[in-house]
């Protein structure tokens, strides 16, 4: 019997802070609101949504984090990991 087994190998990842995750956030607004995406409706709705996905995920973050007294500097110190993968398949 031959099975793949999947490994991953996680390189290049990168911490993203909550600073610079609302800085994203803000940078991706910005965007979309800019005259240089006019003609392009569906990059706009792109950063548009970008941007409220990290909103809202910080905000979800900062909620839980309220309501979990004991770990709470664990949830509010959550860094968003930017991950290049690739995957490796071998055969047994």
């Amino acid at each position: 019997m031959v099975q793949a087994k999947d490994e991953s190998i996680f390189s290049s990842v990168k911490s993203l802070t909550v600073a610079e995750a609302q800085a994203l956030a803000d940078r991706l607004f910005s965007r979309s609101q800019s005259a240089l995406f006019v003609a392009s409706p569906e990059v706009r709705r792109d950063l548009c949504m970008a941007s409220r996905a990290i909103r809202s995920m910080l905000h979800e973050v900062d909620r839980l984090a309220s309501r979990c007294e004991d770990e709470s500097h664990l949830l509010r110190s959550f860094q968003v990991r930017r991950v290049r993968m690739t995957a490796i398949f071998k055969s047994k």
